[in-house]
């Protein structure tokens, strides 16, 4: 029996649960319930948020990068294997800006 799925059907996102945050149908991320003031996820969040990339919260935190202090040290090479397990490189243009730039301003 062949599967009836239509090949025209589009595809669910595939980001990992979080335990922090919710991704709402249109792909925004909000917090499941409120972030704890300072450090952990939270700050990883207010980093990613103020540059652009923001709708990778969730994978952040389910790959467990939620260390603020660790992601500010890593180089371009540590920052592009952050980029492929987030699934960040599925959209080069965010990957490139994560990878040259981390959380500073372009």
């Amino acid at each position: 029996a062949a599967s009836a799925a239509s090949p025209f059907a589009p595809s669910a996102p595939s980001l990992p649960p979080s335990r922090l945050f919710e991704l709402l149908p249109d792909g925004r991320t909000v917090h499941k319930e409120a972030p704890p003031p300072t450090g952990g996820i939270a700050a990883v969040a207010e980093a990613l948020e103020r540059v652009g990339l923001e709708n990778y919260v969730a994978a952040f935190d389910a790959e467990g990068f939620d260390d603020i202090e660790f992601l500010l040290g890593l180089d371009s090479a540590e920052r592009a294997a952050v980029a492929t397990a987030t699934g960040m490189d599925a959209k080069p243009g965010h990957a490139g800006k994560w990878v040259k730039f981390g959380f500073g301003e372009p």
